[in-house]
């Protein structure tokens, strides 16, 4: 089976050194300096969870011609690259590929089924601390470096039990669920939740929790989550909201999200995941018709920042 990394940042590079390591028809969709050093030095990923070493995929590219039609692509880019990612990855997409988003977001194959020719888009997560550390290095710090994919019918295909086990073998724990749905809600309620959160207080996890209405907010945000969900047709399970908060209570003070630190170390907004994360909660609380007030005051000062 011919298997695509696309996007060879910390979660791709983390996934995709440790496929090449067990199979010789991984391949990387990459470019620039990037692409150059692997082709020439291989992969290097540095994992608390596998060890370090280096790994060469079959081909490096970022020519959709020169990789050929894909069996399964993992997908791994910013929320706001994803429609250009689905351009440039449509040339290796048949009708019989198999796509497996891994970025954040929720059910991301609703978004990007629009966006690529006729195949079969799954929905994947996983949990997992990584980042390029630079061209070619990838270091992986935490986290369990579960996946855990499925399409959102239920009607899961063989070629994600067939990439389930190589992930195993190569040392990721994987699996194929029925539910995909909840397992996606439940890991952007999770995301979304403290990305409102920081955003909604400016500020990181010490920040809020010195704040006298936190614990209020913190309920309210992660209950803006299940509920929206609810009204799709997901049940998150009774305990949820608490263990939210008591996890929340864990971080230690100076905790952010990438999406916080990435609008406070001075980027605008369309060039974060600003929309993927906290937009897209209030465009589904407006279809829904579930109101998400944390979630709108949190977007609203995401999209105020870093103006001239």
């Amino acid at each position: 089976m011919k298997i695509l990394i696309f996007g060879i940042g910390g979660i791709g590079g983390f996934v995709g050194g440790a496929l090449a390591r067990v199979s010789d028809s991984i391949y990387f969709y990459s470019r620039g300096e990037n692409g150059k050093t692997i082709r020439e030095k291989g992969m290097t990923v540095d994992s608390a969870l596998l060890g370090s070493f280096i790994s060469h995929p079959a081909k490096v590219s970022h020519e959709a011609e020169e990789l050929g039609p894909m069996d399964l692509v993992f997908l791994s880019c910013k929320g706001n690259s994803l429609e250009e990612a689905c351009r440039e990855l449509a040339p290796v997409v048949t009708k019989d590929t198999v796509v497996v988003p891994l970025l954040n977001g929720v059910l991301l194959s609703e978004v990007m089924e629009p966006l690529l020719p006729p195949c079969h888009v799954a929905d994947g997560t996983i949990r997992v601390f990584s980042h390029r550390e630079g061209p070619g290095h990838v270091v992986q710090t935490a986290g369990s470096g579960k996946i855990v994919m499925g399409m959102k019918d239920g009607k899961n295909l063989s070629a994600l039990y067939e990439a389930a086990s190589l992930l195993q073998k190569a040392g990721i724990p994987a699996e194929v669920t029925d539910d995909i749905r909840l397992d996606s809600w439940e890991k952007y309620a999770l995301m979304g939740s403290n990305s409102a959160v920081f955003c909604y207080f400016d500020g990181p996890a010490g920040k809020v929790k010195g704040q006298k209405d936190y614990m209020a907010v913190l309920h309210e945000a992660v209950r803006e989550v299940m509920a929206v969900a609810s009204a799709k047709g997901v049940t998150f399970p009774e305990t949820y909201e608490e263990e939210y908060v008591q996890k929340f209570l864990s971080f230690p003070e100076d905790t952010v999200t990438s999406l916080y630190r990435d609008l406070s170390g001075g980027k605008r907004a369309e060039d974060t995941e600003t929309s993927m994360i906290l937009g897209r909660m209030v465009e589904m609380g407006k279809e829904t018709g579930v109101e998400v007030p944390v979630f709108r005051r949190a977007f609203q000062w995401a999209m105020e920042q870093n103006r001239d």
